[in-house]
């Protein structure tokens, strides 16, 4: 196997595994899915590559020398700097967290600029269609996973004893209950519950309010 055939089989068995894990975190609904998990261990591999490349070129330049280079100096500090740059992207408006996967982008773009700096040109083009096909290719698949979906939701009654009603409407939606907080209004008895909860993607939200709505004593159901 020669070494350019050898460091095309790393980037794709990266791609891999790296998208073994992302399945399980997108699955879950984490914020860094399956894409991000692709192009983060697609772009390390190359960046890995470049550094190993970089000390082929210049291992004649060694410490009996006139001239001691470091050639991995400039790549380091760049990809350094992308992690501020790519932080940047990164916005979390409540518990919704966008642009990881733009901050994937740039780290990926960064890596394969240093690639074709130092020569390594297939390899190069070899991310960056890997990273086309993950951004576009695999967006659409995830339409068709059955993910977790994290929600809050608020209940308003005028008795405790509805709970386990609400409890039990919400089982059969197969909606699992992650933690219950309550407020009681001690002036009119009003008790408001705050829910997250974890349930599929593919729920109605419309239905399942419809269900706890015919719970009677319920005064307001409401998604946060």
């Amino acid at each position: 196997m020669d070494g350019m055939t050898e460091m095309i089989l790393k980037l794709l068995l990266s791609a891999l595994l790296g998208g073994l894990i992302g399945l399980e975190r997108e699955m879950h609904a984490r914020a860094a899915g399956l894409r991000t998990h692709i192009l983060v261990a697609t772009g390390s591999t190359l960046i890995m590559m470049v550094s190993q490349y970089m000390f082929l070129l210049y291992q004649d330049q060694t410490a009996t020398t006139i001239v001691r280079l470091d050639p991995a100096r400039i790549a380091a500090m760049t990809i350094t700097g992308i992690g501020f740059l790519g932080a940047g992207t990164i916005i979390q408006s409540k518990e919704i967290i966008r642009g990881l996967t733009t901050a994937a982008c740039l780290w990926i773009i960064a890596a394969v600029g240093l690639a074709v700096g130092c020569g390594l040109y297939l390899p190069a083009l070899t991310t960056c269609i890997v990273a086309l096909v993950t951004l576009h290719l695999l967006h659409h698949l995830e339409r068709f996973l059955k993910k977790d979906w994290y929600r809050k939701l608020l209940v308003l009654t005028d008795n405790r004893d509805h709970f386990p009603s609400i409890e039990e409407t919400l089982a059969t939606h197969q909606i699992h209950i992650i933690k219950v907080g309550c407020d009681t209004n001690l002036l009119s008895d009003e008790i408001t519950y705050h829910i997250d909860i974890r349930m599929k993607k593919n729920l109605s939200d419309f239905k399942i309010v419809h269900d706890l709505a015919t719970i009677a004593g319920l005064k307001r159901v409401q998604w946060i």
